[in-house]
């Protein structure tokens, strides 16, 4: 049963993850504090192990629709590899009590923001071009973004990633959406490029300090592996609004989750 669910959980948390541009982690790890027996350490750490396996896995999709703005993706990685060592450091020494307020706090927010903004008539209509095929609008905007900006942003989204274990790109693709005006599809699939980059570089300090639970990561990586293409299919068949919609109601409901574990 232990494997069975791990397995389910590994293909949900893909499949939901890759299509939101968010990697998973942030639905893994509450499920890991909540229903198994692992500090917030290890929960972080096997989270990101996870987090890097479903962006890896669910990149070549994206990377073939031409949906990915590399260079956004690689400066935020950049800009996120110092701060992914301060976040697994972080993590270390902040009290379990630290860990499930601000994990709650981050993601209600998030989830009040996105429910109450509305993107602008210009933004929707470089989506409904992106959303066509027509990449070239999105260029157009990458051209536009200034790089000191994506790697200020990168680096604290590097924090966020191994403080909590969750990747950070449910926190990347709005910002990317609504600070830098990129459409949501174009948000999500650079949010996992730029992922698979910095959560690897994430992984070290927690491997060599054998904080991952692998048994974890190996039984559910196979739902992983099998969700993350699931993910990156039906994103593509999917309008931009539904997945807000999506995103919207799953960080709220894992904040509110997280309150009950103070």
């Amino acid at each position: 049963m232990i494997i069975a669910g791990l397995i389910l959980l590994g293909f949900a948390a893909s499949t939901y993850g890759t299509i939101i541009g968010a990697g998973g982690g942030f639905l893994f790890v509450p499920v890991l504090v909540t229903f198994y027996d692992i500090s917030p350490q290890s929960a972080a750490a096997t989270g990101l192990a996870v987090v890097f396996l479903n962006a890896a896995a669910g990149l070549p999709m994206f990377l073939k629709q031409r949906r990915v703005l590399l260079r956004t993706g690689t400066l935020l990685a950049i800009g996120a590899f110092p701060g992914t060592f301060i976040g697994s450091e972080l993590v270390k020494y902040s009290p379990d009590w630290v860990f499930y307020s601000l994990f709650a706090c981050l993601l209600i927010g998030l989830g009040l923001f996105l429910s109450l903004k509305k993107p602008s008539q210009e933004k929707n209509e470089v989506a409904a071009a992106s959303e066509s095929g027509a990449l070239l609008p999105q260029k157009q905007s990458e051209d536009r973004i200034n790089h000191w900006k994506l790697l200020g942003v990168g680096s604290i989204l590097g924090v966020v990633s191994s403080f909590f274990g969750i990747g950070g790109g449910w926190l990347m693709v709005p910002i990317l959406t609504y600070g830098f005006s990129l459409s949501i599809k174009a948000a999500t699939s650079t949010s996992i490029f730029s992922l698979a980059l910095y959560s690897l570089v994430g992984l070290v300090p927690s491997i060599a300090d054998g904080a991952v639970q692998w048994p974890i990561v190996a039984w559910s990586g196979i739902g992983v592996l099998i969700g993350a293409q699931t993910g990156a299919i039906l994103s593509k068949k999917m309008n931009g609004t539904t997945i807000t919609r999506l995103l919207t109601v799953l960080v709220i409901a894992m904040g509110i989750n997280m309150i009950f574990q103070i």
